[in-house]
């Protein structure tokens, strides 16, 4: 569990399932919840639970994101984490849109940066954002991210077409601060 001024973040569990099933059922799609071949999924509030439940949920380093009042604001995580390559994706799900323009956005993620370097001691780290998801672009370009192109008209949702943006950060050098 970390805790920071703003936010605690902690390890996803089974009894968070509600809580991201509401991500999932938000009307605008999320890039990080689309699925290998980039197709939108809606799981049951069942297999949410298995899935916090199973041993994958902590090797993907899934965590659910509190206010300081102890309610669950969204969730984040490391996935496809390569300790070989170096690299990993991240993934920020705030419910709330307005999360990412304000300090619970800024500390998921330093979190989520401060895991991959520090911890990981990872060379770069990568994350994903759909045309309609622009307060999380805007939170990665805030956070160091720079883009590494967009994929034109990916996914079809709701009655239209979307585009993928990729940004990548690098570790900063020594000395450079994170």
């Amino acid at each position: 569990m970390i805790v920071s001024e703003h936010t605690l973040i902690r390890t996803a569990d089974p009894d968070d399932a509600d809580f991201l099933l509401e991500v999932y059922r938000a009307e605008r799609p999320k890039a990080a919840l689309l699925d290998g071949r980039r197709e939108p999924v809606l799981p049951s509030r069942d297999e949410l639970a298995e899935m916090l439940a199973s041993k994958d949920a902590g090797r993907n380093q899934f965590f659910a994101v509190e206010d300081t009042a102890g309610r669950v604001c969204g969730f984040c995580g490391l996935r496809g984490v390569s300790i070989e390559a170096v690299f990993c994706e991240v993934m920020v799900l705030l419910i709330d849109p307005a999360d990412h323009a304000g300090p619970i956005g800024r500390e998921t993620v330093q979190f989520l940066l401060d895991r991959a370097f520090g911890r990981m001691h990872l060379e770069k780290v990568l994350g994903t954002c759909l045309d309609s998801e622009p307060e999380l672009r805007a939170l990665l370009a805030d956070s160091g991210f720079v883009s590494g192109g967009i994929q034109r008209q990916v996914l079809y949702s709701g009655g239209a077409w979307h585009d993928i943006e990729t940004m990548a950060r690098l570790r900063p050098a020594p000395g450079q601060g994170g």
